[in-house]
């Protein structure tokens, strides 16, 4: 299975951004090869907003290009946030994207849980989102095909439980054939025992128990509903535990362990091939708040226990 990591310390909370310290380049090189030891790459994770009117913002982390090397590449969101669709204005603006990125590129994510309408982090509650995802995937996949290294496309969701909620009988549209023939993965942002926390007695069979149920029902819900066939696989684009709110340091890396090696279990079944960590660093250690301590490690770079666990299983989980 491949590994990766967003290495920026910018979150996106149900209402806003939480932000910290500015990024330290040298910190996040020699973390990122520590993690790597022993021949293993990963994949980083960045994220730029598309503002609208050619406008893009929010990069995280900053310069993203100055941490890929020739066996580290980068996947990169491009998230909708603009107030008003233009097809013209938007997929220009793809085109750019991946013309500055290029051959630093292992993937390219079109829009960030376009499926979620109300939280910030979702984009789905920006203008004609629906058309936005199927023309953005398009274009990118018309785009990538320019360059040298072969670059995947897709998009991602986080699981939704609003019976309202018509993202996938959408995607299982006639509209979306052809998104759903140039697809290359499906991603999934899932955060087991966060938001809503695993009972402690049952630990820790009930969270891996929590953890394949989830990735089954989604499995279930991309092929039943938005007719994605099984050989499109998945990747886990967004898992991690907040430390927040005086949540240990050590419990951070049992749960990421557990999670991990719960999906690594059924990822034949359901396909998974790819797990992407949130994230490197706390946005602010200081701040009990968990959408400022999702990273493994603490804001001044220093390493909690789950660094370490995470590291150990790259080298146990993952190819060379």
């Amino acid at each position: 299975m491949n590994f990766g990591i967003y290495i920026g310390s910018v979150a996106g909370t149900d209402k806003d951004l939480a932000v910290g310290k500015p990024d330290n380049p040298n910190a996040i090189q020699d973390a990122l090869k520590k993690l790597e030891q022993d021949g293993h790459s990963l994949i980083i994770r960045g994220y730029i907003h598309y503002l609208g009117n050619g406008k893009t913002g929010n990069e995280a982390p900053d310069n993203i290009i100055q941490y890929a090397t020739t066996t580290r590449k980068i996947d990169l969101v491009l998230c909708y946030r603009s107030p008003k669709y233009d097809q013209r204005d938007w997929t220009n603006t793809i085109r750019n994207v991946i013309q500055k990125y290029g051959d630093h590129l292992h993937s390219f994510q079109i829009a960030e849980e376009p499926n979620l309408k109300d939280v910030f982090s979702g984009d789905g509650s920006f203008d004609d989102i629906y058309n936005a995802l199927r023309d953005g995937v398009l274009t990118a996949k018309k785009e990538v095909g320019k360059c040298k290294n072969q670059i995947e496309v897709g998009f991602n969701a986080a699981m939704s439980f609003d019976p309202k909620d018509n993202f996938w009988n959408f995607i299982g549209s006639n509209d979306c054939i052809p998104l759903r023939d140039a697809i290359d993965y499906i991603g999934l942002d899932f955060f087991p025992d966060v938001f809503k926390p695993v009972p402690e007695e049952g630990f820790p069979e009930n969270l891996k128990g929590a953890v394949k149920y989830v990735l089954s029902q989604f499995r279930n819900t991309i092929s039943n509903t938005g007719k994605i066939p099984l050989a499109v696989p998945i990747y886990i684009t967004e898992n991690g535990w907040s430390t927040g709110g005086g949540k240990s340091y050590e419990r951070q890396a049992v749960i990421i362990e557990t999670i991990i090696r719960s999906l690594y279990e059924v990822k034949r079944e359901l396909n998974i091939k790819r797990y992407e960590l949130f994230s490197l660093r706390d946005t602010d250690s200081n701040n009990d708040n968990l959408f400022y301590q999702f990273g493994i490690l603490k804001d001044d770079y220093t390493p909690k226990p789950a660094f370490y666990k995470f590291r150990d299983l790259i080298q146990e989980l993952s190819e060379r």
